[in-house]
């Protein structure tokens, strides 16, 4: 399927628009309808559709939106990976997600993402130990999907989060702080 809009808030809208209603979460190794609370193993659903928006061609900022089907209840939602960490992770869910994906580029040098400041690669190198990674946060603020987000960079030094371009979170000198609670 090919979309009219190439940045995701605007794919999100036009897929809602198709029937995508529903919304899922990665649980470790399954699918969660945030709509229902349904639990869908890997062998539970299908991937009809992935998508990849980045703001320039070198991809230092990918996101993905997969369209996903349940098997059992053929209702039809979408998966959000804003950093692109389920895509990238070795589970048995990203093994699912690994189709063939349709890029998106949005050229967007703003300076904010999602209401939080944009930390490109070259602020980053300036001062790794400045900028962590945290992980189940409760204080993280609201996601624009309605969702809430899983991990989201944080800069020490401002003491505010930001969002961490995908070249960053894949950097080994980035810290990752899991909230223990």
């Amino acid at each position: 399927m090919k979309l009219n809009e190439n940045n995701l808030l605007d794919a999100v809208n036009e897929l809602r628009a198709k029937g995508y209603e529903d919304d899922y979460i990665v649980d470790e190794n399954n699918l969660i309808c945030t709509n229902s609370n349904k639990c869908l193993t890997h062998n539970d659903f299908e991937v009809e559709d992935a998508f990849q928006f980045e703001i320039t061609e070198n991809a230092i900022d990918s996101q993905f939106l997969f369209t996903i089907k349940d098997k059992q209840t053929q209702n039809k939602g979408l998966l959000i990976d804003l950093m692109g960490s389920h895509y990238y992770d070795d589970t048995l869910i990203s093994e699912k997600l690994k189709v063939p994906t349709d890029m998106y580029v949005c050229e967007d040098n703003s300076p904010m993402k999602y209401g939080m400041p944009k930390i490109f690669k070259d602020i980053f190198n300036q001062n790794p130990e400045r900028f962590e990674l945290r992980i189940g946060h409760l204080d993280m603020p609201a996601c624009p999907f309605g969702n809430s987000f899983k991990a989201l960079g944080y800069d020490r030094i401002s003491k505010e989060y930001v969002w961490l371009v995908t070249s960053i979170i894949k950097d080994k000198r980035l810290e990752r702080v899991t909230f223990e609670g």
